[in-house]
């Protein structure tokens, strides 16, 4: 299938398998999720909600949709993936887009995670004034999804190399190699490509909810497949976070993981096995 391709969201957006309809489609909910979820818009409704001087707060429906998968999120990965990093990520240096980062700067004050103050009752946001939310750890990967469900026949979408596919198709994995995806998704988390400098040392995009700074782990990337892209992107940021823990906790819940750091490549088991079922078909 013949890839089109269009950027959106900061990252490049590639799809196979879609008519020039299904495509236009597919534009429209990545510029609409983008000017809904932006950090970087003074207008996104993000961006409005978090300056909203009061404690509750009328969302739009897709917002109050992707919050709660938010915080879903948050309680699966027992607070690792969480919605209320906003604040740690500004602290951390990361305020603007990334390509116009100063070089360095002071870092700002520490701020922990507080996913435990956040409830939605229908599209009533409640949380304490001055949080700020940051609903990345989901958005993307959603997004893939959702657009995937716009093509009829089988095809795939890649945002920045989170995956969503139905019908088969080559994924290229962090630092050499592929792997072939059979339908639903697969994501990677990692440090290696955003990074930047604040007070004389390295940062990253990664926060350690219970630090509120880019977390110190081994991995530079670690890459998960699961049913959905959104699955995949949670579940690969909380295996991150989790450093060496990472590979068995994956296993724990049944998903195939794999870590690199440098030239290493860690495999948990499940990963092993599902390309080994591969090899043996």
């Amino acid at each position: 299938m013949s890839p089109d391709a269009f950027r959106s969201m900061g990252v490049e957006v590639v799809v196979g398998g879609a008519t020039a309809a299904e495509l236009g489609r597919m534009r429209r909910l990545f510029d609409e999720w983008d000017r809904i979820f932006s950090r970087f818009r003074p207008t996104s409704e993000l961006s409005l909600v978090n300056a909203v001087p009061r404690d509750t707060v009328l969302v739009s429906p897709l917002f109050a949709h992707v919050v709660r998968v938010a915080l879903d999120a948050a309680r699966s990965t027992a607070g690792l993936v969480d919605p209320t990093l906003g604040g740690a990520i500004e602290a951390a240096g990361y305020d603007r887009d990334f390509a116009a980062l100063p070089d360095d700067g002071v870092l700002g004050r520490r701020q922990r995670g507080r996913p435990d103050v956040v409830s939605l009752a229908g599209r009533i946001l409640s949380r304490p004034v001055g949080l700020r939310l940051d609903l990345n750890g989901v958005v993307k990967g959603m997004a893939v999804d959702r657009a995937l469900t716009l093509i009829a026949r089988d095809a795939y979408v890649s945002a920045g190399g989170d995956v969503a596919a139905r019908g088969g198709v080559i994924v290229a994995l962090p630092g050499n190699g592929s792997v072939r995806l059979e339908a639903g998704g697969i994501a990677t988390s990692g440090s290696s490509r955003r990074r930047w400098t604040r007070g004389g040392a390295e940062q990253h995009h990664l926060i350690d909810p219970s630090t509120g700074r880019p977390a110190r782990v081994p991995w530079d990337e670690v890459t998960v497949a699961a049913g959905t892209c959104a699955a995949a992107d949670v579940a690969a940021k909380a295996a991150f976070l989790l450093g060496w823990d990472g590979p068995a906790w994956l296993d724990e819940r049944g998903l195939p993981g794999r870590f690199r750091t440098g030239g290493t490549v860690v495999l948990n088991d499940g990963w092993r096995a599902s390309t080994e079922r591969r090899v043996a078909a």
